[in-house]
């Protein structure tokens, strides 16, 4: 075989997980090639690529948000000045209470040395400052934004085939053959494969036992039109609406766990018109220009799949990210790429690991 062929890695999917791992492991001076469908799976290519470091009902935040935060400005600093174009967008955040306990929530939080960065004041409902409708009230938050995933995938796309680095076709679990002493999969050969194939890996026959979770979701894209008042925040409530420019908003998201398919609904759209109508004072100032769909590879206990398979050690998983890749892929694919290459421990709470007690091979 003809080491032309032969590879590191194989990385399977191009979504943002495994653009930002192909990305770190040949800064590495590992030979990499990337197979991708066209992202035919990718929920990246849908998602708004919303950055809230505080999530939930509660405004919990991971121990490791703040690691999160500084890698992602990082990477995405680093990938804009490649590019000569910016990815990440900074823009602060209008958080709505939806009950008397969130605002108990909120000032739990607000009493937090470690929070201080993230929460800013309480906004009273009868002098709200956004053009929407807050009976409750909210609170401002920063440190949030938002990425522009199908411009830096496709510019992911670009930097890999210019270095020969990425293939587009879609590969078969069972045309992956597993020899002694590497993979191979048509005339390609690699040493080690790593699975980035969001809500598909569920599928796959080497980690069927881990608790995959999908999460179908929708997404409309709308259009000024008329002259009322909009937010020039991101306003999140019961949903949520981004400014993407000056003429067109994102407003999201439906989730059902029933369905594993990119087909946008009449109910989805009529689901979040109706939340739209809910949330601004002025809603007939959008108007509906696309509603899409994508399915997150989110888990049981919603913590990532990453890590080495207990039993088949030239197998890996980078997976399982949820609706929280953009905050949380930039930081995790370092974590990663220092297990691969020093063996330096994953973090606990996204080890595949944890589960390989239910592992039945």
């Amino acid at each position: 075989m003809s080491s032309a062929h032969h590879y590191d890695y194989l990385i399977i999917g191009q979504g943002l997980a495994g653009s930002l791992l192909a990305w770190r492991l040949a800064q590495r001076r590992q030979r990499i090639l990337v197979v991708d469908d066209g992202h035919a799976t990718a929920s990246s290519m849908v998602a708004a690529g919303l950055i809230n470091p505080l999530a939930g009902m509660r405004f919990n935040h991971s121990p490791h948000v703040h690691q999160w935060l500084q890698t992602l400005e990082q990477t995405y600093g680093e990938l804009a000045g490649l590019a000569g174009q910016p990815f990440l967008k900074r823009l602060d955040m209008v958080r709505l209470f939806r009950s008397a306990e969130q605002i108990r929530f909120y000032e739990r939080q607000k009493d937090r040395g470690d929070t201080h960065d993230l929460l800013g004041q309480r906004l009273d409902a009868d002098d709200f400052p956004q053009p929407v409708h807050a009976p409750w009230g909210g609170f401002e938050q920063y440190r949030t934004g938002w990425v522009r995933l199908p411009r830096l995938l496709a510019f992911m796309a670009d930097w890999l085939r210019e270095r020969n680095m990425l293939r587009n076709e879609k590969l078969s679990y069972e045309d992956l053959e597993l020899q002694a002493g590497q993979l191979s999969w048509k005339e390609i050969t690699a040493d080690q494969v790593i699975f980035c194939d969001g809500y598909r890996s569920m599928h796959n026959p080497w980690f069927r036992w881990l608790p995959f979770a999908p999460d179908q979701g929708e997404i409309l894209t709308l259009k000024r039109c008329g002259d009322a008042p909009l937010p020039d925040r991101i306003v999140n409530g019961a949903t949520w609406l981004l400014p993407v420019d000056e003429e067109r908003y994102r407003l999201g998201a439906t989730h059902y766990h029933d369905r594993q398919d990119n087909r946008a609904t009449e109910e989805g759209k009529q689901k979040l018109l109706a939340g739209m109508e809910a949330l601004l004072r002025h809603p007939d100032a959008l108007a509906l220009e696309k509603n899409e769909a994508g399915v997150r590879p989110a888990t049981a206990d919603r913590q990532p799949f990453i890590g080495t398979h207990p039993e088949l050690p030239r197998l890996h998983m980078f997976n399982g990210f949820g609706a929280h890749g953009s905050l949380t892929i930039p930081w995790y694919a370092q974590r990663m790429a220092d297990w691969l290459l020093q063996a330096k421990p994953l973090p606990d709470n996204a080890d595949i690991r944890r589960l390989a007690v239910k592992a039945n091979h």
